[in-house]
C-alpha cells in the first residue's frame, strides 16, 4: 500500500518535472527566436538609417560641369546618367574632379579660380562635385558624413566611367577636407579604376590624425601639398609630399594673409604654381625633420600641377615660399637661402 503510494507520488514529480522541464525548452526556444527577430530588425532599421541618410545627402549634392570655364550643366548627385551633349564635355577628353572643404562650395573664390586653371592648362571637362548643404553644418556632423559622402563622390565617378570616360585620363583635386575625400574615393575605387592624377592641398588632419592611411593608394601619382601644422595631416603617405614654406608647417605670408592662415594659403599657393615658378629645395633644410625620404630634387624643379608626372621624383620635397602675393621666391631668393644655410 505505501508502495503504491510512493510510486504514485514518483510518477507525478516525474511528470512536472517533464512539464517543467518542456515549458522551459520552450521559453529558452522562444527567447532565442525572439532575440534573433530583435538583432535582425536591428540589423534592418541600421541598414534602413544608412540608406536613408545616403540619400539625404545625395540630394543636397550638385555635379557642375564646366567646359571652357563655362559652367554648362548642374546635376543631382542621384542622377545614373549625365547630360553630357549639354554639358560640352567629350568622354574622349581629360576630365578633372575638384572636391571643395569644409565650410565651402564650387562658388568659393578659390574653386572658380582653380577651374579657369584647369581650363586653361588642361583642357577637357572640370567637374566640381558641391556637397556645401552637408558641409555648412559643424565640422563633427561633416565628419560623420564622411563614408557617405566617399560613397556618393565614388558613385558619381562610376557614372562618368559608365559614361566612357577613362580614368586614365583622370584627375582630381581635394583641399583639406576634400582632400581627405579624394584620397578615400581613389582608395574605393582601387584597383578596378585608378585615376590617373591626384593633388590635395593641406589635407584634413582633426579626426583623421594618427590613423595611418596610405595615400599613395588612391591614384596612379598621388602629390599632397602641406601648409599648417594646426589643421593639415601629419600623415604624410603620398607618393610626393610637399612641404610648403616653413618644414610644411607654417607660411611667412600668413602675417599679411591672417583669414586665409597657414591652411587657407595652401590653394591660393598651388593655383599660383599655373602661373608662377615655385622652386625647390634641393636638399632637406636643416631645421625641418623628415619621416618619409627626401626626394632627389634635380636644378632648377618647380612644384605645382604636373601634366607629365615624373615618378622618380617621389618623397619629400621642401618648397619655401615668400612673405607676399604670389607667394613664390625667385632663383636668386633661393639661392640667398641655401648660401644661408
Amino acid at each position: 500500500m505505501h508502495s503504491c503510494g510512493l510510486l504514485q507520488m514518483l510518477f507525478i514529480i516525474y511528470l512536472l518535472q517533464n512539464l517543467i522541464n518542456g515549458s522551459h525548452s520552450r521559453l529558452n526556444l522562444k527567447y532565442a527566436i525572439l532575440k534573433q527577430t530583435q538583432a535582425s530588425n536591428l540589423q534592418n532599421d541600421t541598414f534602413a538609417y544608412r540608406q536613408q541618410t545616403k540619400y539625404d545627402v545625395q540630394k543636397t549634392m550638385r555635379v557642375i560641369f564646366n567646359t571652357n570655364n563655362t559652367n554648362t550643366v548642374e546635376a543631382s548627385a542621384l542622377d545614373d546618367k549625365y547630360d553630357l551633349k549639354g554639358s560640352g564635355c567629350s568622354t574622349s577628353d581629360k576630365f578633372a574632379i575638384v572636391l571643395h572643404g569644409w565650410i565651402q562650395s564650387c562658388s568659393d573664390e578659390w574653386a572658380t579660380s582653380l577651374i579657369e586653371r584647369l581650363s586653361y592648362y588642361r583642357g577637357g571637362c572640370v567637374i566640381c562635385i558641391d556637397y556645401s548643404v552637408v558641409a555648412s553644418s559643424s565640422y563633427m556632423r561633416l565628419y560623420t558624413n564622411f563614408d557617405t559622402l566617399t560613397g556618393a563622390i565614388a558613385s558619381i565617378i562610376l557614372t562618368l566611367i559608365r559614361q566612357g570616360f577613362d580614368p586614365k585620363r583622370g584627375y582630381m583635386f581635394g583641399f583639406s577636407f576634400g582632400g581627405q575625400l579624394a584620397s578615400a574615393v581613389g582608395r574605393s575605387l582601387w584597383p578596378q579604376h585608378i585615376i590617373q592624377s591626384i593633388d590635395t592641398c593641406d589635407m584634413a588632419g582633426p579626426g583623421f590624425d594618427p590613423i595611418a592611411v596610405d595615400h599613395s593608394k588612391a591614384g596612379r601619382h598621388v602629390q599632397c601639398f602641406h601648409s599648417s601644422r594646426d589643421k593639415g595631416t601629419f600623415v604624410y603617405s603620398c607618393h610626393r609630399n610637399i612641404m610648403l614654406g616653413s618644414c610644411g608647417l607654417k607660411q611667412p605670408s600668413v602675417a599679411s594673409q591672417l583669414h586665409l592662415g597657414s591652411h587657407g594659403l595652401c590653394v591660393d599657393i598651388y593655383i599660383n604654381t599655373f602661373d608662377y615658378p615655385f622652386y625647390a629645395l634641393n636638399a632637406t633644410p636643416s631645421e625641418c625633420w623628415s619621416l618619409q625620404k627626401a626626394a632627389k630634387i634635380p636644378d632648377g624643379y618647380t612644384v605645382g600641377y604636373e601634366e607629365n608626372y615624373d615618378s622618380q621624383i617621389a618623397g619629400q620635397i621642401f618648397v619655401p615660399t615668400s612673405l607676399h602675393y604670389p607667394y613664390n621666391l625667385s632663383k636668386k631668393e633661393l639661392l640667398r637661402i641655401i648660401v644661408k644655410k
